[in-house]
This record gives C-alpha cells, sequence and structure tokens, in this order.
C-alpha cells in the first residue's frame, strides 16, 4: 500500500502534466448536478444523510474552539450536504464549493475527497498538500464510507479547518466516527431488511393479525384483519379499537391484567356483511420483563363452523334414512290397503268428488313417505307438459277447504301468457301446497294470500310468487330456510321446505324468499319451460 505522500504527488503531477492547471490560479469547481437530479441523489441518500449528520454534528461538539466545515459526498464526488463553522463556509463559497458540485481532480487538482475516493482510503492534506496555493490555508481529511454488503463506497464524510488548527488526531477522529457511521448504516439495514421480511410474513397470513401499545393504541394491522373485519387499515389506525369493540374488548381484559385469552369463540355482527365467527387469541408481549403491549391474532372460521353444520345435518340425515326404510314398511302397507279400499268406494261412486281428492291425496301420501324415506338422494321425475295456471286453480281448490277454517282467502291471479312446462306435476304440488300451508300457520289471526303466475318467454321460464300478510322472518331465519329441521314453526320438524328446495333444485329452478318481520312474507318460485 502506498503512503499519502505517494498518494500526493502523484496527484499533483496528473494535476499539472494531464489536466495543465495552474497552481497559482483560484480553483473552482464547475460540474454540478441540475435541481431534478441532486433531489434525485438527496432522496437516495437520505438515510446515509441523516446518520451522517447524527454522528457528524457530535464530532463538531468533541472539536469544540476549533472551527469545522462538515462536507458530505456521493461515491462520484458531488456534494449531498455541507454544514459547520460559518468563517470556514464563507471561503468556500468563494471557490464554488456548494451543494450539488462535483470533486474533480481535473476542477480542484490534489484534493482529500478525490483521493479518498481513488484509493479507498481516508486522507488528510493538511496545507500546501493541496495543488491550488489557494488552498494551503486549509486543512481537509475525508475518508470513504462504505455498504456492509459488498464493501463498495457509497461516498466520503470530510471535515475542514483552519491549516493553524491541523492535525492528524482529526483524521483518526474521522475514520472512527465513519466506522461508527458504517455500523450504524448496516444496522439499519438489517432493521430495514427485517421490516419487511416482518410486514411479508405479517401481510401474506391468512390470519388476522392486531398489534397494540401499553395504552390501546394501535400499532399494526394487517390485510387479513382488513378482509376478516371489513375495515381499512387507515380507518381502524385513526379510530382505533372502539371498531372493533369485541376484539377490543379482549384485547384491553390483556392489557390491564397482563394475561393471555385464547381460544376464544366470538360471533361479529359486520356493517353490510353477514354475521362472521371467529377464533381468537390475545397475547401480552414484554420487553425485559415489562408489558409493552398486546398482540391479538383471530381467524374467520365461519365456512368450517357452516361445513361442521352441514356435516352434522348430512349425519341427521343418514340417521333418518335408515329410520325411515324401517318405518316405511310398516306405513306403507296399511297406506296400500286403504288406497285399495278407497278405489272399490270410488268404482261405486263414480261421481262421488270427494272420493277422487281422497284417492289423489292417498297417493300424495304415499309418494310423500318414499320422499322421506329417499331424502337426500337422487329423486325419479315423471316429467309430463303442464299448464300451471290449471295447476294452481287445481292446488287453491284443494286447499280452500283448509284455508276457510283457518279464515284465510286465497287470491289467484292468472298469467296472461301461455304457462305450459315440462314438470312432475305432483311434484310441484306438493311444494305449492307447502307454501300455501306455511302461509295459513303464519297467518294465526286470518288474512289474505295472493298467488300470482307470470310467464317470461324472454328467458323461459315461469314465475309463481306467494305473498301472505303473516308474521314474516328475520334475515337471519330466511338465511337457514331450506336446512334440514331449521323450523320456525312450534311443532314442526324441519323438514317440508328442504323437500321443496331439492324438488325445485332438480327441475333446475329457484327459490327466492324476502321476508322482513312484522310485514310478511314472499315466496318466489322459477321454473324453467323444458
Amino acid at each position: 500500500m502506498k503512503d499519502f505522500t505517494t498518494y500526493i504527488r502523484e496527484s499533483k503531477k496528473r494535476s499539472e502534466l494531464i489536466y495543465n492547471l495552474n497552481a497559482d490560479e483560484v480553483p473552482y469547481l464547475k460540474v454540478g448536478l441540475t435541481k431534478d437530479q441532486l433531489e434525485f441523489k438527496k432522496g437516495m441518500y437520505e438515510k446515509v444523510l441523516n446518520v451522517v449528520q447524527h454522528f457528524m454534528q457530535k464530532l463538531i461538539q468533541y472539536m469544540e474552539g476549533i472551527p469545522t466545515l462538515i462536507i458530505i459526498t456521493d461515491n462520484e464526488g458531488y456534494i449531498l450536504d455541507i454544514y459547520g463553522d460559518a468563517s470556514i463556509k464563507g471561503m468556500v463559497d468563494s471557490l464554488g464549493i456548494t451543494i450539488g458540485v462535483k470533486f474533480d481532480e481535473k476542477d480542484a487538482g490534489t484534493n482529500s475527497v478525490s483521493l479518498a475516493l481513488r484509493h479507498g482510503e481516508s486522507i488528510g492534506l493538511i496545507g500546501n498538500d493541496h495543488f491550488y496555493h489557494h488552498l494551503s490555508k486549509a486543512a481537509c481529511y475525508s475518508a470513504p464510507i462504505r455498504t456492509s454488503t459488498d464493501g463498495n463506497l457509497i461516498g466520503t464524510v470530510s471535515i475542514m479547518t483552519p491549516v493553524n488548527f491541523a492535525s492528524h488526531f482529526h483524521l483518526g477522529l474521522l475514520s472512527s466516527a465513519v466506522d461508527t457511521i458504517e455500523r450504524e448504516i448496516q444496522l439499519q439495514e438489517q432493521n430495514h431488511t427485517l421490516h419487511l421480511l416482518n410486514q411479508m410474513l405479517i401481510d401474506s397470513t391468512p390470519v388476522g393479525i392486531v398489534m397494540t401499545d401499553n395504552n390501546g393504541n394501535v400499532l399494526e394491522f394487517n390485510s387479513s384483519a382488513e378482509k376478516i373485519l371489513g375495515v381499512k387499515q387507515e380507518q381502524f389506525i385513526d379510530n382505533g379499537l372502539e371498531q372493533i369493540r369485541k376484539i377490543g374488548e379482549y384485547i384491553q381484559i390483556v392489557i390491564e391484567t397482563g394475561k393471555k385469552i385464547e381460544n376464544v369463540e366470538i360471533l361479529l355482527s359486520l356493517e353490510n356483511e353477514k354475521s362472521k365467527i371467529i377464533y381468537l387469541d390475545v397475547l401480552p408481549f414484554f420487553d425485559k420483563g415489562t408489558m409493552i403491549g398486546a398482540f391479538a391474532q383471530f381467524r374467520d372460521i365461519t365456512n368450517y363452523y357452516e361445513l361442521q353444520q352441514k356435516v352434522v345435518e348430512s349425519e341427521k340425515l343418514s340417521a333418518i334414512g335408515k329410520l325411515g326404510t324401517g318405518l316405511a314398511h310398516e306405513i306403507r302397507n296399511p297406506l296400500t290397503s286403504i288406497i285399495g279400499l278407497a278405489q272399490l268406494l270410488k268404482e261405486n261412486n263414480h261421481d262421488n268428488k270427494y272420493l277422487e281428492i281422497i284417492t289423489a291425496e292417498l297417493e300424495r301420501m304415499k309418494s310423500l313417505v318414499n320422499q322421506f324415506v329417499s331424502l337426500g338422494k337422487p329423486t325419479d321425475f315423471e316429467r309430463t307438459d303442464c299448464n300451471v295456471d290449471n295447476l294452481i286453480i287445481k292446488t287453491v281448490e284443494l286447499m280452500n277447504s283448509n284455508a276457510h277454517l283457518h279464515n284465510v282467502k286465497i287470491h289467484f291471479k292468472a298469467s296472461t301468457t301461455i304457462t305450459e312446462v315440462t314438470i312432475d306435476e305432483s311434484k310441484i304440488k306438493q311444494v305449492l301446497i307447502n307454501f300455501i300451508k306455511n302461509a295459513f300457520e303464519a297467518m294465526p289471526l286470518g288474512g289474505n294470500i295472493w298467488i300470482q303466475l307470470n310467464s317470461d318467454p324472454s328467458n323461459k321460464e315461469v314465475h309463481i310468487s306467494i305473498k301472505d300478510e303473516g308474521e314474516g322472518m328475520t334475515e337471519e331465519e330466511v338465511n337457514k330456510l331450506g336446512t334440514p329441521f331449521f323450523t320456525t314453526k312450534k311443532s314442526g320438524l324441519g323438514m317440508g321446505l328442504p323437500i321443496c328446495f331439492d324438488i325445485i333444485k332438480a327441475h333446475q329452478g329457484k327459490i327466492k324468499i324476502d321476508s322482513y318481520k312484522g310485514k310478511g312474507t314472499i315466496v318466489h318460485l322459477v321454473l324453467p319451460f323444458k
């Protein structure tokens, strides 16, 4: 490794022979950055500049009584910051040494910044060590700054003092300060990397995470928490734990007690969304034995809960299916005898329409028994062309006697267009009877039922609506309709609607139910033409 004297001698030779500089002239730094380029550079070096300024301000304090100027450059020699003693700053201003210009040997001659960047070592120039005589009144010390990862130069830090205050001790002090600066930059880089990794882990997990300090102020709120709770991060951080009262209450308990809470199941009612079930853990976290905040993690188990409910319902259906198979044999035998006797009576009473109704209903009862046994299994249908107007008229006629007992009037408005569809007539009749019967029971004091039929040729479907003046249902109750064993009736089994839903679904149709508590219910049935 060459010594400083060799570096200085070679630089002066380059300045004189290659760059044709005149040592008696006043040097002036000419190459500079544009305003936009300077802003870009300062943005890139923002963290480095902050760290350097912090430690160099301390160095200036150690050199109390010595007029000192600090100059910071990038790895090309462009000045990014200057501060320190005003008397020295006035001298360098006259040389054009200002933010944005470049320390280049071909302009500044022999200078500590160019030598530090060229040789990657700390350099000190005192008085006549400079090429230009005009700089002989200054002592300049420059130290290169390197990155911790690959050791590349990222810039220099320089101190300038009047020559009568010169001391090689200053170069050692500067080198020591730069070592500390490099360690701090390395630490900040590591912290930044850890922060990015932490954010990636927090944001990539499907678990919602909320972190607070010891006063309940929100420090972290990840994207999964946004999705689960339906609250934007900015809104949550601004408004605090009040946005999620139930979770917030558990967090406050942990902050107050310092004890963890685990495996809590919470039902959350969210705005404009259906309720969600979440699993919550809240843990206190400590620093050197002192609790400094709380960490809450939660996951949405609504789908799991619904799946679990379906598994339970499936098991119930399986058990009922097995029970139904045994009961079917016992029910079918007497039912077959009754149907046979009804047929005999019908032969002797051809004009008795009540016997026709009894026979038809017994056949439907037989079909219902079979349907009960095969609930949840594929059902065979006997599809035929059917006029839905006539089907509803027959069904209303059948239900009128029952309606009279309930003090209910059934009003039917037929369609003005063709309503021929291909369906299993008995099955759709079963669906109509079930919904009309439900309308009766929803109006214990009587009322009106409106049935309306419309044809939609453009979509090739018919629409049947059944409207009552009953008590209505809540949104939660409506969402559960069609679930086996769910019923709003005191003595109901919850089997009728699941069968109706299965029948309509098998016909590639749809059921939609609109209901409002205290305002009645409208059932919409949609059946395709074919």
